[in-house]
Formats: C-alpha cells, sequence, structure tokens
C-alpha cells in the first residue's frame, strides 16, 4: 500500500515529500481501517451469539473475550501497512510484535476467566474447586507475555531470557510465596475433598466458624454467623487443623454434647427392702433423662442417645448428655438443645437433687443483701 501510495504521490506532482506523505497515509489508513473492522468484527460476534442465550456466551462476553478476538485486527491491519515501508521498519516490526504479545496475553487471559465462570455455574464446582488452578494458569500467560516482550525489547530469543531465570529463581519464590503455597494447598484441598464451598467450618486456634464463601488461589472466604467475611490463607487449610462439618450437615444431625453439675451434698442413697438393693436418686435421674431423650422426636433415636457421669471434681459431680438433634441449623439447634436444658434444671428438684453453685456466690449475695 504505501509504494502505491508514494508512486500516485509523486506522480501528482509531490516530489521530495512523496514518501513521508505516503508513510502517515499509510499507517493511519491502517488504523482507521483496523479500528472500523474491529468494531464490525466485535459487534457482529456480540449480536450472534448473544442470539443462543447460553451461559458460555455470558460468562465469555463478561469477560471480554470477543472483545480482545476483534483487537487482533490492530496488529494484521499494520503489518499489512507496513510491509513494504523501508522507514522505521525495525521499529514498526517491535511495535507490532510488542501489541500482538499483549493482545493474545489478555486473549488468554479472558479465556481462562471465562472458563473458570462456566464451571463455577455447575455443582461439580463446589465439591471440586478450579479457581486457584486456573489464576495459576494466569499467573503462567502473564510470566511468560512478560518474557516474551522483553526478549522483544532487548532483541534476544526467549530460550536464552529463561535460561537466565535461573538465578532469579529465590526472588520470585519470595515475591510468590503466598501464591506457590496456595496453589499446593489448593491441589491437596481439591485432591482430598477437604473443603468446598458452602462448608461450616471451624478453626479454634483462629477463633473462626462460618460458611465457606470462596476458595481462590491465596485466601479462602469464610462467612461467620455474624455476618462478618475473614480472608484465612489457603496455605492454613493444611498447616493447621481445622473442623469441616460437611458430614454432619450430610448426615442430617448435629451432636449435643454438654454437661452440668450435680452439688454432691443433694445425693442420696436409698434401699429397697424388697429387693435388698441400694439405688441413688442421682443414677434414677439419669434414668429417666435418658428415657426422655428417647422420647423426643427431634432426638435422632438411631444414633448415640447417652448420659453419662463424669469425673467428680471440687464443681461437683458432672453429668453429661450425649445426643444428635434433627436440626442442623444453629437456630433450631439452639432451641432444642435449650429446651432439653431447661427441662432438667425444672426436674431435678423432683430427684432431691439441684445444680452446683459455688458457695462464695452465696456470700457475696448475702453481704450485699445485707449492706
Amino acid at each position: 500500500m504505501y509504494s502505491f501510495i508514494s508512486t500516485l504521490l509523486e506522480d501528482r506532482g509531490f516530489g521530495s515529500f512523496a514518501s513521508t506523505v505516503a508513510y502517515m497515509v499509510s499507517i493511519a489508513i491502517a488504523l482507521i481501517a483496523a479500528i472500523f473492522v474491529r468494531q464490525i468484527i466485535r459487534k457482529l460476534l456480540l449480536n450472534v451469539l448473544s442470539r443462543q442465550k447460553r451461559e458460555w456466551v455470558a460468562a465469555f462476553v463478561k469477560n471480554k473475550f470477543f472483545t480482545w478476538v476483534s483487537n487482533l485486527t490492530l496488529p494484521i491491519f499494520l503489518s499489512f501497512a507496513v510491509a513494504d515501508i523501508d522507514r522505521h521498519y525495525v521499529f514498526w516490526s517491535r511495535f507490532i510484535a510488542v501489541l500482538l504479545v499483549i493482545i493474545v496475553m489478555f486473549l488468554m487471559d479472558s479465556l481462562i476467566r471465562g472458563i473458570g465462570d462456566i464451571y463455577s455455574s455447575y455443582e461439580v464446582s463446589k465439591a471440586v474447586p478450579l479457581r486457584g488452578v486456573l489464576q495459576v494458569l494466569e499467573i503462567v500467560v502473564f510470566v511468560i507475555g512478560g518474557i516474551i516482550l522483553v526478549s522483544i525489547f532487548v532483541d534476544r530469543s526467549p530460550t536464552a531470557l529463561l535460561g537466565g531465570l535461573g538465578a532469579m529463581t529465590a526472588i520470585v519464590t519470595i515475591v510468590f510465596k503466598d501464591a506457590i503455597m496456595g496453589f499446593v494447598a489448593g491441589i491437596q484441598l481439591s485432591a482430598n475433598d477437604l473443603v468446598r464451598v458452602g462448608d461450616i467450618i471451624e478453626m479454634t486456634q483462629r477463633d473462626i466458624f462460618g460458611t465457606v464463601q470462596d476458595i481462590s488461589l491465596v485466601t479462602v472466604k469464610v462467612e461467620a454467623h455474624d455476618k462478618t467475611t475473614i480472608a484465612v490463607p489457603t496455605y492454613a487449610f493444611i498447616s493447621e487443623p481445622f473442623i469441616n462439618r460437611r458430614s454432619m450437615a450430610a448426615a442430617g444431625a448435629r451432636r449435643i454434647m454438654r454437661s452440668f453439675n450435680i452439688d454432691a451434698s443433694t445425693v442420696r442413697i436409698s434401699y429397697t427392702e424388697a429387693t435388698g438393693n441400694e439405688t441413688t436418686n442421682i443414677s434414677v435421674f439419669r434414668e429417666y433423662l435418658t428415657s426422655y431423650l428417647k422420647t423426643r422426636e427431634d432426638i435422632r433415636q438411631d444414633m448415640t442417645v447417652l448420659v453419662r457421669q463424669l469425673t467428680a471434681a471440687e464443681h461437683g459431680i458432672p453429668l453429661e448428655v450425649v445426643a444428635f438433634a434433627t436440626e442442623v441449623d444453629l437456630i433450631p439447634y439452639e432451641n432444642i438443645q435449650s429446651d432439653i436444658f431447661d427441662h432438667i434444671y425444672g426436674v431435678l428438684p423432683k430427684f432431691g437433687l439441684r445444680l452446683y453453685q459455688r458457695p462464695s456466690a452465696y456470700v457475696k449475695e448475702e453481704s450485699t443483701c445485707c449492706e
């Protein structure tokens, strides 16, 4: 195109200015044509594909995949425009190469993001999250793209630059420490199915209890019951112990394991002359409480129902209730547990028993009254 315009201008009497004008006109025509064709391709792709109303189309549109596809017209048209230009050939060849690499980098990035959005729309994404893996692919794309860009600027082969990366390993490891550890942890979490989106997890050493909202390369977002969001490093789920309550939800039961202390001074022994056996009011109360739990419809009868006595200590005789509620959500579960212990506290006097309370509490209360 440059040769044709230059010859045409020379015939029209432009003389020595013909090559300069032809140079500028060729570049301008290439840019205008590229932008015009880009808009046509972009709108054509969006109009045709949007009629299908499929999830994958919406995902790619959201991540501007088709926009970056249409951007490929810019380096293509410029390469045709400067093909026969002798001026600034090195500059234009490098500029077109850099432009092409940048467009391809963001094109691949939008493709990976689109695939991630499509995958997240399926139920399997909760069981096998791939967001961390896809984020690593994005990093790889930009690292490779960056190496190619540097090789273009310094006019050296990318393989020669890759050979020199060995000396930068320590720096890269420090800079991307969290990303590398998160990537390894993400693979282990996915492979062993340790954490899914929607799982209720508990990390006692970090005082975290809530529902997993998102699993990414570096962090796992957990929503606590007070609706606050906590960001936990992904590698923490490999290096630190945590509790996952997924199996509890799958079983449709949540364990009640709570104890209360009986005042040892209220324990009495009774003697039955007919049988010659000795019984205590605390053992009768344990049998009664076990029977009571087995009559409740909100307690799973196919699972453990137990009322046991723990080791007595300075705070009285502890009795522990172990049972499984039919509700796993917090509010109904707590209501069931509260109803059971309301009944326990109310029925204790009928067995001649009472809860243990520190004597100092009575003394303090009496001294306050006297004042």
